[in-house]
């Protein structure tokens, strides 16, 4: 069974007005609860000076008083930045807000101004990445909590209340580079496949994923984060989210993340994003782009990406994740 979800968008437009932002994100997590989807996630950021809104877990908080059933992700959290027997802390009270919906997705992060916010080294990132992970999986079985490691000593902690979901809430680990894909079989509940990686690249990471999941006696789960946006026709889609995908991938290359062969930001167009690259189109369309990732790289889960900073308005995104849930989603029961 395939099943799809929501990977929100929390970065503002200059002068956007934040409230209305927030109040129309937990509008599109109620319309994605109404047309089908089994989750909506949230991500994080720092020191954007548009005012990304950085602190996930508080507005998952606020999403979950006005949902019901949908499970509310964080999409990720970059782990490295929180204290994690705060974040375990914090995780298990949105958990018990939501009634048990809280999946935890979690990441290295890779800009350095996340980090200097916080007087830490990218560096560092993955020792403080994976004692997190191991502290917060104990954080939420034990009754009280002892670790020595290279980042992190704690001795007799307690993290108090216990999150509802039992043994505890999963992790979801994202995953790019082959040492990240194996790191994310060692410990996570779920692959958080990235948003560029074509099928041929993607496939082998994938299985080396699995690989050292089924080593260890992990269970292995492939979730795939698409962007992508669904309207009557191909051309009405592409019309629809052209803009506002081109702002997000833009954002990418100035912070040097991505597409180091483009020498200006203008010369990032649609046909160097690649249309293979997303869900988008009809629904014929986006069922035809969801079958092939299922069949080359074994995802059982799709999180897609409807919203970006400069677009499309909301009105669009709550007309395409009406019409996702009438006519692509039914095909997948």
């Amino acid at each position: 069974m395939i099943k799809f979800g929501v990977m929100s968008n929390n970065q503002p437009m200059p002068g956007a007005d934040l409230p209305r932002m927030i109040d129309e994100l937990i509008e599109e997590a109620q319309q994605a609860e109404r047309c089908g989807f089994d989750s909506f996630f949230v991500n994080e950021h720092h020191q954007e000076p548009a005012g990304y809104l950085p602190s996930p877990l508080p507005l998952l908080a606020a999403i979950a008083t006005r949902t019901r059933t949908i499970r509310l992700g964080t999409g990720i959290v970059v782990l490295a930045l929180y204290h994690p027997t705060r974040l375990a802390e914090d995780s298990a009270v949105v958990d018990i807000i939501s009634k048990g919906r809280l999946i935890l997705g979690v990441g290295l992060g890779y800009q350095e101004g996340d980090f200097a916010a916080f007087g830490l080294k990218v560096s560092d990132r993955v020792s403080l990445f994976e004692e997190g992970v191991e502290i917060l999986k104990r954080a939420w079985t034990e009754e009280k909590l002892s670790f020595a490691g290279k980042r992190y000593t704690l001795t007799n902690v307690m993290v108090t209340p216990k999150p509802v979901q039992k043994p505890r809430p999963p992790i979801w680990v994202a995953a790019l580079s082959d040492e990240a894909m194996k790191r994310a079989g060692r410990v996570g509940d779920a692959l958080l496949c990235d948003s560029f990686q074509l099928p041929g690249r993607l496939k082998r990471r994938v299985e080396l994923y699995r690989a050292t999941a089924e080593s260890r006696g992990n269970v292995h789960k492939v979730v795939m984060f698409r962007e992508g946006f669904v309207a009557p026709t191909r051309e009405q889609a592409i019309q629809d989210y052209e803009e506002g995908l081109l702002s997000t991938h833009r954002y990418y290359w100035r912070h040097g993340s991505y597409y180091q062969d483009v020498k200006r930001e203008e010369d990032l167009d649609l046909k160097r994003i690649s249309l293979d690259r997303l869900i988008l189109g009809s629904p014929a369309d986006c069922i035809e782009k969801i079958r092939m990732w299922h069949t080359e790289v074994g995802a059982d889960y799709f999180l897609i990406r409807f919203r970006h900073p400069a677009g499309p308005p909301q009105a669009k995104v709550l007309e395409a994740l009406q019409l996702f849930g009438e006519e692509v989603i039914p095909r997948f029961p």
